[in-house]
């Protein structure tokens, strides 16, 4: 949602797109509330939904008969979210507010397992239209195009989440970016043994 330089001051365009990720998680949260409170003839939300939303509502966390904030969270699940890191001396899970939000978006597909194909137009450099496939495990730089394919009603998992909004790229540029070395550049051993000396002496 930022870049590592830019957690306390993003951007104009950062902060555009946050906003509009609220706008439709808001949205999301209005039509969860407009749907859960219809009569049961006429509730179209399926039943984990409906139960995680009066849940909720039933567990005192209601102020004025409306949920904090804090509390939709746990219902209808964020666009994005601070990282979580793990403590090396206590082993307990924490988010590292140091570190930029993330969002996760999936690519268009279609099938499953073995069969899955992928339908996201993605082009690479020099405009060539390449398979998303092929940047796989790449670091780089990607300029998409993020499609609101509804929001999906029901169990998210262990989760408590009740619904979440249905993002897809369906197109991208892609700019593959430099791989760090995790080696150095330098020869850091002795140059190899002359073709004369013997590779049984010890070292």
């Amino acid at each position: 949602m930022t870049s590592p330089s830019t957690v306390d001051e993003p951007t104009p365009a950062e902060i555009a797109t946050r906003h509009t990720f609220n706008m439709m998680w808001e949205t999301t949260v209005d039509a969860l509330k407009k749907f859960c409170e219809k009569k049961k003839k006429d509730r179209k939300v399926p039943s984990p939904t409906y139960n995680a939303y009066m849940t909720y509502k039933e567990d005192g966390s209601w102020t004025n008969n409306e949920m904090t904030y804090e509390n939709w969270t746990y219902e209808v699940k964020p666009l994005y979210d601070y990282s979580t890191t793990i403590n090396q001396k206590t082993g307990e899970k924490y988010k590292d507010y140091t570190k930029p939000m993330q969002t996760y978006i999936k690519l268009l597909t279609k099938g499953k397992g073995k069969n899955i194909g992928c339908e996201t137009n993605s082009f690479g450099p020099g405009d060539k239209k390449r398979s998303p496939f092929k940047y796989m495990g790449i670091h780089g730089a990607c300029h998409p195009v993020v499609h609101w394919d509804g929001i999906f009603w029901g169990p998210h998992g262990p989760a408590s989440y009740g619904a979440s909004i249905r993002l897809r790229v369906t197109e991208m540029n892609f700019s593959p970016g430099v791989m760090k070395r995790s080696v150095p550049h330098r020869r850091m051993l002795e140059p190899k043994l002359d073709e004369n000396e013997s590779d049984d002496e010890s070292t």
